[in-house]
């Protein structure tokens, strides 16, 4: 951002100072070269582009919409769940061998349909698809539903948010609250 403004001040000093030179009165004999006429008319489109508002801001994301079988999402995915894992151990060595099953059955997401999906299935995800809509103004074309295909279904909600997407973990074990439990697609 600092880099754009440091642009723009630029832009506006050499307008600035052309458009001086230009207004003063010349003296006899001198003429205003044509380079310097093209020179004030370039800085002045190079100032109206730096203006432009959708040169700087894109309601798309910088990165393209990841599908449910993208490694790099499956990665994402996985470091938040071992992060989740280390902040949180578990003294029970059952607890630790179920954590290591969990991780080796989330290894595939296939797509679900988000405009169909029945609240029966899971009303945690449900019930989140229709927060998402309504109160982030978020559009079911933007969406994108993962469900994993092991023992316990662990479904991804992928949406956009800012330059990224956003990943919630939704119906993971000890994380009731989908919105606390994210990572970042980028």
């Amino acid at each position: 951002m600092h880099h754009i403004l440091g642009v723009l001040s630029i832009l506006m000093l050499s307008i600035n100072i052309s458009y001086a030179a230009s207004t003063e009165p010349q003296k006899k004999g001198e003429e205003i070269s044509s380079n310097e006429e093209t020179g004030i008319e370039l800085s002045r489109k190079q100032l109206q582009s730096v203006v432009n508002e959708n040169s700087f801001f894109s309601d798309k994301p910088a990165v393209f919409h990841p599908s449910c079988d993208n490694p790099r999402l499956l990665e994402k995915v996985l470091a938040r769940i071992e992060q989740y894992y280390k902040e949180t151990p578990s003294p029970s060595i059952v607890d630790k061998r179920r954590q290591a099953l969990m991780l080796r059955q989330l290894e595939t997401f296939v797509p679900v349909d988000v405009n169909s999906f029945p609240p029966k299935e899971n009303y945690a995800v449900a019930d989140r698809l229709i927060d998402i809509k309504i109160n982030d103004g978020i559009k079911s074309q933007d969406l994108s539903l993962c469900k994993s295909k092991g023992e316990r279904e662990i479904y991804l909600l992928i949406y956009p948010q800012d330059s990224f997407y956003t990943v919630e973990i939704i119906n993971f074990p000890g994380q009731p609250i989908s919105k606390d439990f994210t990572t970042v697609y980028d």
